[in-house]
């Protein structure tokens, strides 16, 4: 890192740091996995106080561009997740295998509940209707990177509930079993934070950004199949959008 950081203008030094380290990441200078200087280093280096470099790595971490491993270091992130464009039905299971990323998902928990005000809405069916609910915590690559909650109505896949779907991809069984094929979806995308229960189980700091997904599922007939909910890790992955000029 050879570059100096400029006193004589009105941003901030830790901002500088943060544009350097980042520069020096897109340039390949710093590789995924390599270690970045301590903050101590840094500080000496760059003839600032070690308050002033931690804020430029806390935000290069949040950013995920910078990786902090307990007990080891702080290190160069690998390359953001792909998460697919929103453009394309495919779904979150067969995606990723079809990238080659090693997916595995845990059960939290599949339940038969009442829709509730919220949830029908979204379903467009009665508040005392019943749903199949699943909560869904994904890993790629062994680590955990989004959790999803499905709310399904009961009345279309009773059996549904029984159905194993570790490591599975649900709207295959959907279509496959129950002949609920989804043929398009109304998303909406929106940044959150991380609350404590995010914190826990994607394991990353509260506060931390992510990215919420909602997603209402519709067959080619138009009838609503899922309304599912998607905390994304906002540090390990992105989703492209194409847009195309209306003729």
């Amino acid at each position: 890192m050879e570059q100096k950081l400029n006193r004589k203008i009105p941003v901030p030094l830790y901002y500088q740091l943060k544009e350097i380290i980042k520069e020096e990441i897109e340039e390949g200078k710093l590789k995924p996995g390599d270690p970045i200087p301590s903050e101590r280093e840094l500080s000496e280096k760059y003839g600032i106080s070690r308050p002033t470099v931690r804020q430029a790595l806390k935000e290069l971490v949040y950013e995920g561009w910078l990786t902090r491993e307990k007990g080891r270091g702080t290190f160069i992130s690998k390359p953001k997740i792909d998460y697919g464009f929103i453009q394309h039905f495919t779904t979150f299971y067969d995606d990723m295998v079809e990238k080659g990323y090693s997916l595995r998902t845990v059960i939290l928990n599949k339940e038969i509940r009442k829709a509730g005000k919220e949830i029908a809405r979204f379903l467009q069916i009665g508040e005392d209707e019943e749903i199949i609910f699943i909560d869904r915590l994904r890993f790629i690559e062994d680590e955990p990177i989004v959790r999803v909650n499905n709310h399904i109505p009961l009345a279309l896949c009773p059996a549904l509930v029984e159905e194993d779907l570790t490591d599975q991809s649900l709207y295959r069984i959907m279509a496959e079993k129950y002949g609920l094929k989804p043929h398009r979806a109304e998303i909406s995308l929106e940044p959150i934070v991380a609350n404590e229960v995010d914190s826990e189980l994607l394991d990353i700091e509260k506060g931390a950004p992510m990215l919420l997904m909602e997603n209402v599922t519709f067959t080619e007939e138009g009838q609503i199949i899922d309304f599912f909910r998607s905390r994304f890790r906002g540090d390990k992955g992105k989703v492209r959008v194409n847009v195309y000029k209306e003729r």
